[in-house]
C-alpha cells in the first residue's frame, strides 16, 4: 500500500479493519509500547502518519507492539559469543586476542512475575598471542554467575541490580582470582519516552575498582533510541519490524574494554594482570521474540595498555581493530 493512499484514503478506523482482516500480518496483540521500539507501518514499508500516531490511541496502540524479550519459563536460552581483535602495530611487540564464552539464563519469580530474579552462568576464555617481551599467559579465563533483578515500585520508578560473583585467572593459581561485579541503578521515568538512570558499577579491576553509572535514556521516535548511559553509551537505528515477533537495530556507541586477572609470572610469583582499552563501535542486532536472535560488531580499541600490579610499569600497545558476535537460542 502506497504512501500517498494511505493518507488519503486510509483513516484510523479502516486501519483498524485492514489489521484485523490480515493475521498473517498482525497475529500479535494489539497492545500499546511507550518504549518506542516497534511500529505498525514498518510492515508496509511506509513512514507512519505523526498526526494520525499523536491524534488517534488506537492506531497508536495498533502500531506499537513490543518484541518480548524474556521467555513464559524457566530456563530463558543460552547464548554463544566470539571474537577477535588484531594489533595494528607492533609496541611492546604485539597483542592479538581470540576470545569464545558461552552463557545460559534461568529466571526465577520473587513472589510474582513482576519481580523476576535472573541467573545467567557463563564461561569465557581469552586467547593471548604475543608479544614475546612480556610473560603474558597464553589463555585467561573468566567464569562465575551473573545475577540479575529489576523491580518496579511504581509507575515512575523502579531500580536495577547485577552482582556478578567470578573467578578471573589463568588457573594456575587463586590468590585474588575470586572477584565481583556489581551494577545498582534507580531508574526514573519522567515521561514515556524518556527516563533517567543514576547509580554505580563496581569492576574490581586493579585500574578502575569503581565508576559512577548515570544517564538518561530517549526514544524520541520508534525508530531511534539514545541511551546516554555510561559508561557503556549507545545510539541506535531501527530498521526492521515484524510486529511483536522480531525487530533490527544498526547502533553505535563507546564502553571500557578489558579487565583484571589473578595470573602466576614466569617467575613463579602470583600477580594481577590487567588488559585496559576503550572501544568504539558499529553494530547490527536481530531481536526475536523469547530471547533469541543475534548481532555482530566491529570497532577500534583505543588507549590500550598492559600492567601488572607487582610492578608499577605500563605497557603501552598500538590500536587495534576488532570483531565480535553472539547467537541467542
Amino acid at each position: 500500500m502506497s504512501l500517498r493512499l494511505r493518507k488519503c484514503v486510509l483513516s484510523p478506523a479502516i486501519a483498524l479493519i485492514w489489521a484485523l482482516a490480515t493475521p498473517g500480518v498482525h497475529s500479535q496483540e494489539l497492545t500499546p509500547s511507550f518504549a518506542g521500539v516497534s511500529a505498525f507501518a514498518d510492515d508496509f514499508d511506509v513512514a507512519a502518519s505523526p498526526m494520525i500516531e499523536t491524534h488517534d490511541p488506537a492506531f497508536f496502540a495498533l502500531r506499537e507492539t513490543t518484541v518480548p524479550r524474556f521467555r513464559q519459563s524457566f530456563y530463558q536460552g543460552a547464548e554463544l559469543l566470539g571474537g577477535y581483535l588484531h594489533d595494528t602495530g607492533d609496541a611492546a611487540g604485539g597483542l592479538d586476542i581470540t576470545f569464545e564464552e558461552v552463557r545460559a539464563g534461568f529466571a526465577v519469580p520473587l513472589g510474582s512475575l513482576e519481580n523476576i530474579l535472573v541467573l545467567r552462568p557463563y564461561f569465557r576464555a581469552d586467547h593471548l598471542n604475543g608479544p614475546q617481551t612480556v610473560d603474558l599467559p597464553g589463555t585467561l579465563y573468566n567464569t562465575g554467575v551473573t545475577f540479575f533483578n529489576r523491580k518496579q515500585w511504581s509507575t515512575m520508578v523502579s531500580t536495577t541490580l547485577v552482582i556478578t560473583p567470578s573467578i578471573r585467572s589463568d588457573f594456575t593459581t587463586d590468590e585474588n582470582a575470586l572477584r565481583l561485579f556489581g551494577l545498582g541503578l534507580v531508574n526514573w521515568q519522567c515521561r514515556p519516552d524518556l527516563s533517567f538512570s543514576f547509580g554505580a558499577v563496581y569492576l574490581d579491576r586493579v585500574d578502575l575498582p569503581l565508576l559512577p553509572a548515570a544517564g538518561a535514556t530517549w526514544t524520541p521516535t520508534p525508530w531511534w533510541k539514545i541511551d546516554a548511559m555510561l559508561p557503556r553509551p549507545r545510539i541506535a537505528r531501527r530498521l526492521s519490524k515484524d510486529g511483536g515477533n522480531s525487530e533490527s537495530w544498526a547502533y553505535l556507541g563507546g564502553t571500557l574494554g578489558g579487565n583484571t586477572w589473578a595470573v602466576t609470572r614466569d617467575n613463579g610469583t602470583p600477580d594481577e594482570l590487567t588488559l585496559s582499552d576503550v572501544r568504539l563501535f558499529v553494530g547490527y542486532e536481530w531481536v526475536q521474540a523469547g530471547n533469541r536472535g543475534f548481532f555482530i560488531e566491529s570497532g577500534c580499541a583505543l588507549n590500550r595498555s598492559i600492567e601488572f600490579e607487582s610492578s608499577d610499569m605500563e605497557i603501552d600497545l598500538d590500536d587495534a581493530l576488532f570483531v565480535e558476535a553472539s547467537i541467542k537460542f
